[in-house]
């Protein structure tokens, strides 16, 4: 009896095997085998040789993604660090002796001094006191300071209030004292001890800043 299926079964059998010879074995009462190998002695034989089966097509290798490209990131940039502003600076001259100072008050206090130390009336505070300027000293033993009781002489030891006049410096002016304060910074530092530089470093740092604007 011809039994097609047994066909399919061998052909699906075989689909994974390379291409081959096939034997188709018919018997006596008309079965039908299919094998691999030649069929008995006491059956038909029939060869049939099956094509190769159509391999499959190997899957697509996954494309290789390209590396995402860097986001291009601006450096975090560090703001410099502020200027110190430069200290306001006046030039002032002493009302007694007509000398000039820098000083960080355009308004100095009132003070009062003898009318001598201003020349006033034609003699010195050391001509009114006497000799040694009135820099004597007074102790049993020793000789009393001589002092005059002249009225024009009395007129020199009165007081009298004086103010120092005082004007803005220029920027030229104040980048001169800064330079100059520092270079008496740095010469300390040299033979500064641990806790005097420990005052004198700030400093330093500080004129250093305000010099960034000269």
């Amino acid at each position: 009896m011809y039994r097609p299926y047994l066909f399919a079964i061998l052909f699906a059998a075989c689909g994974g095997v390379a291409a081959e010879d096939v034997y188709k074995c018919t018997n006596a009462k008309g079965d039908v085998a299919f094998q691999d190998r030649p069929c008995p002695a006491n059956t038909q034989e029939a060869q049939l040789h099956l094509r190769d089966a159509t391999p499959a097509a190997p899957a697509p290798a996954p494309a290789e993604q390209a590396p995402a490209a860097p986001v291009a990131t601006n450096p975090t940039t560090q703001p410099a660090p502020p200027r110190a502003p430069l200290p306001a600076l006046f030039i002032c001259q002493n009302g007694e002796d007509g000398s000039n100072y820098f000083s960080e008050n355009g308004n100095p206090l009132v003070r009062y001094v003898p009318l001598g130390t201003l020349g006033y009336p034609g003699k010195s505070l050391g001509q009114a006191y006497g000799p040694g300027g009135g820099s004597g000293i007074s102790a049993p033993g020793i000789n009393k300071i001589p002092i005059s009781t002249s009225p024009r002489d009395a007129i020199a030891t009165q007081l009298t209030a004086v103010q120092d006049a005082c004007a803005q410096a220029t920027l030229a002016q104040t980048c001169g004292w800064l330079r100059k304060q520092y270079d008496e910074v740095e010469h300390k530092l040299k033979r500064a001890f641990k806790d005097e530089r420990a005052v004198l470093e700030p400093r330093e740092r500080e004129l250093i800043a305000q010099l960034d604007n000269c």
